[in-house]
């Protein structure tokens, strides 16, 4: 999983030394938007198969929009054979004005992971599941999970003020921003010959490089990226528009943007890519 990333991915290296290579031989990996692939390894290994997980909105190597036809085949295929499903929505919990990705999609998981949002700006993570499979964590059942941050005071208050502040007005702010965002940046791009798409999904953009379709899957975003993104970051820099450092990281849009600075960010990618040579 560690493969999946930013981090490798910025600095082109395949994984992360201190992961035992018996732990990767209990792990099946498939390329995201490909049913085929996944359902051959469950023809060849579903008995031994515990557990499918997934980003479902994959936002930590690009922002990876996944087809709610493939989620929904995971879903058939877990309950066929009997494994759970796990999304890992980090990142995308709490973003849309109707949940997760997972409600968005219509898929609903068997356990959800959760962080970032839920905690306000402090570090804090989370996952819940079904009833029966809660029931397994101790005290109830077997399975201890505890840790020395668990519960931590100060992030349950930040995350609880945090959830309480995304009302529907929120996310009717975030949603018209990201709109205010999009129909920007667009024809700016379009202007210079495409040389990034932007992808978003409610308050989270990122700029796919190249001119193609967005990609759905890591494997196929150029390897030209980082180059490209660099000189991009660097001019808008230089501007005063710091977005994230890798081409492989999404931005964020927050409540406490002005409808000025997503314009004044626009107009100085337009200046930038003006004077760029492609």
């Amino acid at each position: 999983m560690v493969s999946s990333g930013s981090g490798l991915a910025t600095f082109g290296i395949a994984s992360s030394p201190g992961i035992p290579k018996d732990t990767v031989a209990t792990t099946l990996v498939a390329p995201l938007d490909d049913e085929e692939a996944v359902e051959f390894l469950f023809k060849e290994h579903g008995e031994d198969i515990a557990a499918v997980v997934i980003e479902p909105l994959p936002a930590n190597n690009g922002l990876l929009v996944q087809r709610h036809e493939y989620l929904a085949k995971l879903r058939s295929l877990c309950d066929e054979y009997g494994a759970l499903l796990i999304f890992d929505e980090v990142i995308s919990g709490f973003r849309f004005k109707d949940g997760s990705y997972g409600d968005l999609s219509g898929i609903t998981p068997d356990i959800t992971s959760l962080g970032k949002v839920i905690g306000g700006g402090l570090p804090v993570g989370a996952y819940g599941a079904r009833s029966e499979i809660m029931e397994n964590l101790s005290p109830l059942g077997p399975v201890y999970q505890a840790g020395t941050l668990s519960g931590n005071p100060l992030a349950m208050a930040a995350g609880i003020m945090t959830l309480d502040l995304l009302d529907e007005a929120a996310y009717d702010r975030l949603e018209s921003l990201g709109q205010v965002l999009q129909n920007a940046v667009e024809p700016i791009l379009a202007k210079h010959g495409h040389p990034m798409r932007l992808v978003r999904r409610g308050s989270l953009f990122w700029f796919s490089p190249g001119s193609g379709q967005p990609p759905a899957r890591a494997d196929l975003i150029p390897s030209s990226a980082g180059a490209l993104y660099s000189d991009v970051h660097k001019g808008l820099l230089e501007k005063g528009y710091m977005l994230a450092p890798s081409a492989y990281e999404i931005g964020f849009i927050a409540t406490v943007h002005e409808e000025q600075h997503i314009l004044g960010m626009a107009q100085a990618l337009d200046e930038v890519l003006e004077v760029l040579e492609w």
